[in-house]
């Protein structure tokens, strides 16, 4: 008996020296796993040292505990073998893997006395594993991703082998082909459909790439099976491998047919146009959404003597007169900043040597998805118009000043008779002449106005600037207003002092003309406002009414000379159109800026600005 447990605890003895030795930790658990009795963990894990109770918060992972004590329980309430791979905590702190087996050892009753068991250290495997399915995981999705963007673009992605079959279609070259998968797939061109010529023409192609191992593109004709005849354009790629050998030809086909539709459409209508600007005596030019001219048609050739080249290699703006340079760049420069259509006028050197007044308006070209791409500058030769129109203006002078001389001397015979009547108790007579005067004061402003806009064209009004208080003008305005002014209730805005250096009389002018304006065209018993303010250093004079508006339309023009609303409203409120014009150009000669703002229905308010002494 004492021979057979001897041999039996020599058996023991050979086991756990076997398991130490193909193991990398071994351990002793007490009968009921709460004590590690001993753990050998060699460089895989931390030894105990001793018998400990928390093992399990120090060697296993939290995520594992409930699965390695599920285990505890089972092999306990069975007797049997302990295994399990979990995670567990290595010798340098970090987390590894070990896969873990424990055998109950028995006393002579059969009932555990303690537990022997051995840890191998996993943690590679799991690591590669993990490394492995990552990567898997990556491929998986790499393949799902390019199976979309292939089977969801209307571009035709394939694949030849060097025999020329196709080992990949897309959806889009299967429906081009109107066949399946396994009906095209390994096989050749002319099998899939294509005409012998075409078929060599590519078999010559993908012979070529392999050689060269360089891309090669084309463009093509090929029926679609639904779509009829379409162009391809197409490239032809190499597929190498770790050798450099290249063993397969990728191909990429995109139907190019509605872009080449476009391109002879553009081309068509490109031509047309130019045609068109060939062919016409108007001035014609195109500019880039830079500002830089691109284009100069043959009839600012025949005006300049300069070829379109020659326009387009210099600043082309040097052949504008130096007098007009400025105004126009100016809104020029301005309608390009706000995308704006423009119009204006400048006079232009001619290859005779002389100037010739052109009249351009400028629209502007969008690129087809929207933005801006410059503009189309369209003009006129209008010389024999402005002539016309400085001979209308030298008649109109003419003639205003010798309508004057007897005009002042009948209004005073008229304001004497006017006295002598009063004074001899004749009412009738004197109303007469009262009417009468006031009907030669009005025709004597207007002459006035005629002679202004001459005197103005002609650089010989005079602006007799010095330093004045806005505030008292505004004030002897309002007294001069309110006392003539009966119809409509005038309201200035309370002003303190604000000094400017202007002439003061051709300000008052342009207030008058103002409030005028908003009297004559604003109904009966509406409110007119006139207010000063500083702003940025320069003080803005405003003039509001309720009255009856101005379409965005005609805003533009308002200041033009001679520009006159023309509507229902306003044909029977009489006037030439020369008002505005004055006060624009008084202004400007201020240094100045004046403008509206207004709303059919909703009154008008106009505004002028003068700098600050």
């Amino acid at each position: 008996m004492e021979q057979n447990t001897n041999r039996l605890t020599d058996s023991e003895e050979h086991y756990r020296a076997l398991v130490i030795a193909t193991s990398d930790g071994v351990y002793r658990m007490s009968a009921d796993w709460r004590v590690m009795y001993q753990l050998q963990g060699g460089e895989f894990l931390p030894d105990t040292g001793k018998p400990i109770a928390d093992w399990m918060d120090k060697y296993i992972h939290p995520k594992d505990r409930d699965r390695v004590q599920h285990a505890i329980d089972h092999a306990i309430r069975t007797k049997t073998m302990f295994q399990l791979e979990h995670q567990v905590v290595l010798a340098d702190g970090t987390l590894g893997w070990t896969y873990s087996r424990a055998i109950p050892i028995l006393d002579a009753n059969g009932e555990i006395t303690e537990w022997f068991g051995a840890a191998n250290d996993v943690t590679a495997r799991h690591r590669a594993e993990e490394a492995l399915r990552v990567a898997r995981d990556a491929a998986e999705q790499q393949k799902r991703l390019y199976e979309t963007i292939t089977s969801n673009t209307p571009d035709l992605i394939y694949v030849f082998d060097l025999d020329y079959r196709f080992t990949y279609a897309n959806d889009a070259l299967l429906t081009m082909w109107g066949k399946t998968w396994d009906n095209a797939i390994g096989k050749k061109l002319l099998e899939n459909g294509y005409e012998p010529w075409h078929a060599e023409m590519h078999e010559r192609e993908i012979d070529k790439v392999a050689a060269t191992r360089k891309p090669i593109r084309g463009e093509v004709s090929f029926p679609h099976a639904t779509l009829g005849r379409r162009v391809y354009d197409y490239i032809f790629s190499p597929v190498v491998n770790e050798q450099n050998e290249v063993v397969a030809i990728a191909g990429t086909t995109r139907d190019i047919t509605d872009i080449k539709l476009a391109e002879r459409t553009l081309t068509e209508s490109e031509a047309r146009f130019r045609n068109m600007a060939e062919g016409t005596n108007i001035y014609i030019s195109m500019g880039d959404e830079t500002g830089n001219g691109i284009y100069f048609n043959q009839a600012w050739s025949r005006l300049t003597g300069k070829s379109m080249s020659e326009l387009l290699g210099f600043e082309w703006t040097d052949i504008v007169h130096p007098d007009d340079r400025e105004e126009y760049l100016s809104v020029y420069q301005e309608a390009f900043k706000a995308q704006l259509p423009f119009h204006s006028g400048f006079r232009v050197l001619t290859a005779e040597g002389d100037y010739r007044w052109l009249l351009i308006d400028g629209s502007v070209r969008r690129y087809s998805d929207g933005s801006f791409a410059g503009f189309i500058g369209a003009a006129v030769d209008i010389t024999e118009l402005k002539q016309d129109e400085q001979r209308k203006n030298d008649f109109i002078s003419m003639v205003s000043h010798e309508l004057k001389t007897p005009l002042t001397s009948a209004l005073a015979y008229v304001q004497v008779s006017k006295k002598r009547t009063e004074e001899a108790g004749d009412a009738v007579s004197a109303g007469m002449l009262e009417r009468t005067e006031k009907q030669l004061s009005k025709m004597a402003r207007m002459i006035n106005g005629f002679l202004n806009v001459s005197r103005l064209e002609s650089g010989k009004i005079q602006i007799d600037c010095q330093r004045f208080d806005l505030a008292t003008l505004l004030k002897e305005t309002e007294d001069e207003t309110l006392s003539a002014v009966s119809t409509h209730r005038v309201l200035f805005a309370p002003t303190s002092q604000i000094w400017v250096k202007a002439d003061r009389e051709k300000i008052g002018q342009v207030l008058q003309n103002l409030i005028s304006n908003a009297v004559k065209y604003s109904q009966p018993n509406s409110t007119i406002r006139v207010s000063a303010d500083t702003i940025n250093g320069k003080v803005q004079i405003s003039v509001s009414d309720e009255g009856i508006g101005i379409s965005q339309t005609d805003l533009p023009r308002l200041f033009e000379r001679f520009y006159r609303v023309k509507d229902a409203e306003t044909r029977h409120i009489a006037g030439f159109g020369i008002g505005l014009y004055l006060c624009s150009e008084i202004v400007k000669q201020h240094g100045g800026r004046i403008r509206a703002e207004s709303a059919l229905g909703e009154g008008s308010t106009f505004y002028f600005t003068l700098p600050l002494v």
